[in-house]
């Protein structure tokens, strides 16, 4: 197998750190490297209303150790090469 070997999610206190450190442009898999594999993952499409929709690639993680639970969304995407990159990531409420 090549590359990092996918790790555990972190706890939430953990996670917000690193949330820190996400950029845009950091490739999909560096986010896996950090976040471990999502809890949801899945298609959506942004920029309809100003006329150039695009398709992003949501990842979720949702953290129960955080009172009340909280989730960490990142939306990457697609480059010319076919990469996923971040494009921006939050906490929602």
């Amino acid at each position: 197998m090549d590359g990092p070997l996918l790790r555990a999610k972190p706890s939430y206190e953990n996670a917000q750190q690193l949330a820190d450190s996400v950029k845009v442009g950091m490739p999909q898999r560096v986010v896996e490297a950090m976040f471990g594999p999502p809890d949801k993952a899945g298609y959506k499409v942004y920029g309809r209303a100003a006329g150039s929709p695009w398709r992003a690639l949501v990842w979720e993680w949702v953290f129960q150790d955080a009172t009340p639970p909280s989730a960490l969304s990142i939306v990457f995407q697609e480059d010319e090469s076919g990469s996923w990159r971040v494009n921006h990531g939050d906490w929602p409420e």
